[in-house]
């Protein structure tokens, strides 16, 4: 399984914990839109909270080329950084309807 590479699309309250653990084990590129939060994630901070630092800091490579060989983290806003990523998970959020229900038309 040392060829798994995984991309997971979206780094909100179920993506980034998702792609910690997941880099605990495996090369995760975890993608945002979001310019400032990627940022702040390639600093070890995670503002929302949904991770503590230090088990952010201890999955982020030393520089993004690290990623190519061993497991870690590599937040980015760039969708060629997915290009060889062998599986990916989206974890975008879901609209939903005035009562909070998914909505999920074909």
């Amino acid at each position: 399984m040392k060829d798994i590479k995984i991309g997971i699309i979206g780094l909100g309250y179920v993506g980034l914990p998702l792609a910690v653990e997941f880099a605990k084990k495996y090369p995760v590129v975890g993608y945002d839109i979001n310019r400032d939060r990627v940022s702040d994630l390639k600093k070890g901070n995670d503002h929302t909270l949904e991770v503590d630092s230090k088990s952010l800091k201890d999955v982020l490579p030393e520089s993004s080329t690290d990623l190519e060989s061993e497991n870690g983290f590599l937040p980015t806003y760039d969708l060629l950084d997915l290009h060889d990523c062998n599986f990916y998970i989206v974890t975008v959020p879901t609209p939903v309807d005035k009562f909070n229900r998914p909505i999920l038309p074909p």
